[in-house]
């Protein structure tokens, strides 16, 4: 399972990895399904996730990522 948000052109999700699935990362992909960017780092927490991605994906818009 992963949460995912449009914003705008740009595809967020948040996906579980490591042992158990208990961390989570997250990869950024435009219009096209490209991989623009990815957490490259587990996070303890899928919140943990959305606050680094809030801080390293560029936007328009107040809303940002967030997880479903």
């Amino acid at each position: 399972m992963h949460a995912s948000s449009n914003t705008g052109t740009l595809k967020v999700q948040f996906v579980p990895v490591g042992r158990h699935r208990r961390e989570w990362m997250w990869k950024a992909r435009d219009e096209e399904s490209n991989t623009i960017s990815i957490s490259g780092q587990r996070f303890e927490s899928l919140t943990d996730a959305v606050r680094d991605a809030r801080t390293q994906i560029p936007r328009d818009d107040d809303d940002g990522p967030e997880a479903a």
